[in-house]
């Protein structure tokens, strides 16, 4: 065997449904990280779209909202 081909035999070996379960939750994880930064990012981009001239908008605690300037 190279390097390569060894294999480590420190941990109790994965059932099926076992690794499908883990998979599982490692995707739904990877959608939920996903979704947040596309909801972030298309509102981000709808702001800068719509932006007023006049407009500015102010980040309080959280939240943009929009401040007529004079």
């Amino acid at each position: 065997m190279t390097r390569l081909e060894n294999l480590s035999m420190g941990r109790k070996a994965e059932s099926i449904y076992t690794a499908a379960k883990k998979n599982h939750l490692n995707c739904k994880k990877k959608k939920a990280a996903c979704m947040a930064r596309n909801s972030v990012n298309s509102f981000e981009e709808s702001i800068k779209r719509n932006a007023a001239s006049k407009v500015c908008y102010v980040y309080i605690n959280g939240i943009s909202m929009p401040v007529l300037s004079a």
